[in-house]
């Protein structure tokens, strides 16, 4: 256990003297459709990950996901843990690292928005994923089934029988910007 800490210790170290980019950690609070929940957020220049508290109000949402963003490959992982499923879309053009490190140094609130995308009927084969999202989204989506969401046309609004969710709820189908 000593040799562990020694050595995890040591990586760091190693890792501030190289100048690595390192991960800031903030409490933050989100507002989605007029309510406000809090959350945890780590950013770094390659990725943010962005961890709600936990749901105690059913009336705002009726899942609770990690959300996993990477600024180099432009895609983010809407990780959903109870059902073991990721699903994977483009970053907006506006979800960028130099923009989102100043709404956290302004203390600004993270205004969500109503998206729609279609949740394809079957998952990304698993020896297509890393090659699809990247290794880090891959590791982050590991544990579970991979879904490519693709943008929803009217047609497929109507039809949409599965539920998409970044961080909290709203309707049949959203997600977080």
């Amino acid at each position: 256990m000593k040799c562990v800490a020694l050595c995890l210790g040591l990586a760091l170290m190693i890792g501030g003297a190289l100048g690595l980019d390192h991960t800031d950690w903030n409490f933050i609070t989100t507002v989605y459709d007029g309510r406000k929940v809090n959350g945890v957020l780590g950013i770094n220049r390659r990725s943010m990950l962005m961890i709600p508290d936990a749901v105690t109000d059913p009336s705002k949402c009726n899942k609770r996901t990690i959300n996993n963003h990477d600024f180099e490959k432009h895609l983010v992982a809407i990780k959903d843990p109870e059902k073991r499923e990721c699903m994977v879309k483009p970053l907006g053009k506006r979800e960028t690292y130099d923009r989102t490190k100043k709404a956290l140094d302004n203390g600004s609130e993270f205004i969500q928005t109503m998206e729609h995308w279609a949740m394809p009927d079957s998952p990304l084969p698993k020896d297509r994923v890393e090659r699809e999202i990247g290794s880090m989204l891959a590791d982050f989506c590991s544990d579970s089934v991979v879904y490519m969401l693709k943008r929803a046309t009217n047609i497929q609004l109507m039809r949409t029988k599965r539920c998409v969710v970044c961080l909290w709820c709203k309707s049949k189908i959203a997600t977080d910007k």
